[in-house]
């Protein structure tokens, strides 16, 4: 026999965010709920809320753009898709090239950062429940 564990819903873990007139749509939002960096943006008329911070570097994404459904980070383009947080595309690697017009201490910074960065792993972002309310946008952590 397989027990399953039905998952109850409390409405009680619903925030309110921001207010559905704040976030047009093709726009985002960063909000701050309990701590927790999040961003919502606005995908042809339907709210979508995902952390704020950037799987890969920990930046936040709200700084970056968001093309349809696609938000793509300000610091090394990586991209997620806001409906489901999965990663589209992992960060661009940082091009060395025209390095060598650079002064030498510059250089070595760069070839250093380069390889702290590469190997970072980029995390799909977790999503999180929205629900409308006349005006009011709210979201679940």
């Amino acid at each position: 026999m397989v027990r399953v564990r039905q998952l109850v819903i409390d409405e009680a873990e619903f925030v309110e965010a921001a207010h559905v007139s704040e976030i047009q749509k093709g726009k985002m939002k960063s909000v701050e709920l309990k701590g927790i960096a999040v961003l919502i943006a606005n995908v042809n008329g339907k709210f979508h809320a995902i952390d704020d911070r950037c799987g890969h570097a920990n930046i936040l994404l709200s700084m970056g753009s968001l093309n349809g459904k696609i938000v793509t980070c300000p610091f090394h383009d990586a991209q997620f898709d806001v409906t489901t947080g999965r990663i589209v595309r992992g960060p661009k690697p940082e091009s060395l090239e025209n390095i060598d017009r650079l002064p030498v201490d510059m250089q070595e910074f760069l070839r250093f950062t380069k390889k702290l960065v590469d190997p970072v792993k980029t995390y799909d972002m977790q999503t999180h429940d929205v629900k409308i309310e006349e005006d009011k946008i709210l979201v679940r952590l």
